[in-house]
């Protein structure tokens, strides 16, 4: 339902303001978003048509209707307003200066020529840094063989396998030595071990001696099962045939 009412106070710079009606009762406020003809500034005591709604938990006014305004009023208005909004017609053609058209040609065709000079240097300082790298990778290379040359000529020869300080002095204790010199093996083989030569010492082993065992299971260190290889008879504990027995069992 439509009810009337006048503008009662309008604030311009939050475009808001409050309505009193007819019957003096509770104003209604209003917003300008809600105006027709917004762009005609809303004056006080204007008369005004409009409905009441709830929005938000409050009441305001909506759909209203300006009752002083006339239509000839918002026609002239909007001729005011819409001359600022004029543009150059479409047919009317924009004619630069030919020294600005050559100016513009000539920027152009050296902006191209400066991004195609300096691809060019980029892509050759990125095919020189290539060089470079691959370069001293060789040169690494080659110091690294030309020390592990030198290094070779200083040492002379070495064996492919050198006992360590604990087999030699297991060796020593049983009274053997390890033969310097090593026999090189077919492809199939990496190396083959090292051959054991006996040495005789003049005084005998007192803390072992042969009781008739014959295998690895019955050893108690690898010295004895080495005594018992070499100076009892029918063991089994050199499979291969080596002269070293047991090394499964004692790790060799």
């Amino acid at each position: 339902m439509f009810i009337e009412g006048k503008i009662k106070n309008y604030n311009s710079e939050r475009g808001f303001g409050f309505i009193c009606t007819a019957d003096e009762s509770e104003d209604i406020f209003f917003h300008i978003k809600d105006f027709p003809s917004w762009h005609i500034k809303p004056n006080m005591g204007e008369q005004l048509k409009f409905r009441v709604v709830e929005e938000q938990g409050k009441f305001k006014a909506s759909d209203i209707v300006r009752l002083d305004l006339k239509p000839e009023d918002d026609y002239s208005l909007m001729e005011q307003h819409s001359f600022v909004y004029q543009t150059i017609p479409i047919s009317e053609k924009v004619i630069l200066p030919k020294k600005s058209v050559s100016r513009l040609k000539y920027m152009i065709l050296f902006m191209l020529i400066l991004v195609t000079g300096l691809g060019f240097v980029g892509y050759q300082k990125v095919q020189d840094y290539r060089i470079a790298k691959q370069l001293k990778a060789e040169q690494l290379i080659k110091q690294q063989k030309r020390i592990v040359e030198q290094q070779r000529e200083a040492l002379g020869y070495l064996p492919d396998r050198i006992l360590s300080a604990q087999g030699r002095k297991n060796l020593d204790t049983v009274g053997y030595a390890v033969n310097a010199q090593q026999v090189s093996t077919t492809s199939s083989a990496a190396f083959e071990a090292p051959k054991l030569a006996v040495v005789q010492k003049s005084e005998p082993i007192a803390h072992f001696k042969c009781d008739g065992r014959t295998h690895c299971s019955q050893m108690r260190s690898y010295e004895e099962a080495v005594f018992f290889l070499q100076h009892c008879p029918s063991t089994e504990m050199d499979g291969n045939h080596d002269g070293e027995p047991c090394e499964k069992q004692f790790r060799r």
